[in-house]
Protein backbone atom coordinates (compact mmCIF):
# COMPACT_ATOMS: atom_id res chain seq x y z
CA UNK A 1 0.00 0.00 0.00
CA UNK A 2 0.99 4.15 -0.31
CA UNK A 3 -0.44 7.06 0.88
CA UNK A 4 -2.70 8.96 -0.86
CA UNK A 5 -1.81 12.05 -2.31
CA UNK A 6 -3.95 13.76 0.25
CA UNK A 7 -2.57 11.80 3.00
CA UNK A 8 1.08 13.51 1.06
CA UNK A 9 0.33 17.37 0.90
CA UNK A 10 -1.32 17.48 4.27
CA UNK A 11 1.19 16.22 6.00
CA UNK A 12 3.74 18.09 4.26
CA UNK A 13 1.62 21.61 4.88
CA UNK A 14 1.49 20.58 8.02
CA UNK A 15 5.67 20.68 8.44
CA UNK A 16 5.65 23.67 6.80
CA UNK A 17 3.25 25.29 9.00
CA UNK A 18 5.99 24.15 11.65
CA UNK A 19 8.69 25.76 9.98
CA UNK A 20 7.14 28.90 9.62
CA UNK A 21 6.38 28.85 13.32
CA UNK A 22 9.74 28.00 13.86
CA UNK A 23 9.22 25.16 15.46
CA UNK A 24 12.85 23.69 15.01
CA UNK A 25 13.39 21.47 17.59
CA UNK A 26 9.94 19.55 16.71
CA UNK A 27 10.36 19.19 13.21
CA UNK A 28 13.83 18.13 14.09
CA UNK A 29 12.83 15.04 15.53
CA UNK A 30 10.51 14.79 12.69
CA UNK A 31 12.81 14.98 10.27
CA UNK A 32 15.25 12.43 11.78
CA UNK A 33 12.00 9.92 11.82
CA UNK A 34 11.17 10.92 8.28
CA UNK A 35 14.61 10.15 6.95
CA UNK A 36 14.91 7.08 8.74
CA UNK A 37 11.80 5.60 7.24
CA UNK A 38 13.03 7.37 3.44
CA UNK A 39 15.51 4.92 4.20
CA UNK A 40 13.48 1.68 5.25
CA UNK A 41 13.78 1.77 8.79
CA UNK A 42 10.82 2.04 11.22
CA UNK A 43 11.77 6.03 12.27
CA UNK A 44 13.00 4.68 15.78
CA UNK A 45 16.30 6.59 14.83
CA UNK A 46 14.61 10.01 16.92
CA UNK A 47 14.14 7.79 19.75
CA UNK A 48 10.42 7.91 20.51
CA UNK A 49 9.28 4.40 19.65
CA UNK A 50 8.80 2.76 16.17
CA UNK A 51 6.92 5.91 14.23
CA UNK A 52 6.30 4.16 10.87
CA UNK A 53 3.93 0.92 12.44
CA UNK A 54 1.91 3.30 14.71
CA UNK A 55 1.31 6.06 12.97
CA UNK A 56 1.73 5.51 8.89
CA UNK A 57 1.12 2.01 8.41
CA UNK A 58 0.23 2.32 5.10
CA UNK A 59 2.74 4.19 3.91
CA UNK A 60 5.73 2.53 1.42
CA UNK A 61 9.08 4.53 1.46
CA UNK A 62 8.73 6.14 -1.26
CA UNK A 63 6.13 8.18 0.79
CA UNK A 64 8.55 9.03 3.06
CA UNK A 65 11.19 9.88 0.31
CA UNK A 66 8.55 12.33 -1.65
CA UNK A 67 8.16 14.40 1.78
CA UNK A 68 11.52 14.48 2.44
CA UNK A 69 12.62 15.43 -0.97
CA UNK A 70 9.75 18.43 -0.76
CA UNK A 71 10.92 19.39 2.57
CA UNK A 72 14.58 19.42 1.91
CA UNK A 73 15.45 16.76 3.86
CA UNK A 74 18.51 14.61 2.98
CA UNK A 75 18.25 10.99 3.43
CA UNK A 76 20.59 9.37 1.19
CA UNK A 77 24.20 8.34 2.46
CA UNK A 78 24.51 7.45 6.12
CA UNK A 79 22.08 5.35 7.54
CA UNK A 80 20.57 6.54 10.80
CA UNK A 81 20.01 3.91 13.32
CA UNK A 82 18.31 4.21 16.77
CA UNK A 83 20.97 5.18 19.43
CA UNK A 84 19.31 3.12 21.56
CA UNK A 85 18.63 -0.09 19.83
CA UNK A 86 18.27 -1.62 16.32
CA UNK A 87 19.70 -0.17 12.50
CA UNK A 88 16.25 -0.96 11.05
Amino acid sequence: MAATSEDLQSRIAHFQKLQEKNRDSMLNSISIQFRHMAQGGDGTAASEGEIRQQYYPTWSTKDFQTVCSVMGWVYTGERLYDIFGSQQ
